[in-house]
């Protein structure tokens, strides 16, 4: 899968939640962001599919509240 860079601004909290969770999950910071990206693009649009990535899926299920 090709990737593109990007800069953004997050704030400190942000990331430092970014960085609990990844380290929780034992993910790259990276990953994270991408695999929130795809839960947002997703969300309302069934026909979004994410392009899979090389990372482990060791991932936790979390709920939100809404």
């Amino acid at each position: 899968m090709r990737k593109e860079r990007m800069n953004l601004y997050i704030t400190e909290r942000q990331k430092k939640q970014l960085e609990k969770r990844a380290n929780d999950e034992n993910l790259p910071v990276s990953e994270i962001i991408r695999r929130a990206i795809d839960a947002y693009l997703a969300w309302d649009d069934p026909t979004y599919q994410p392009v899979s990535s090389n990372a482990p899926q060791t991932r936790k299920v979390h709920s939100f509240p809404l």
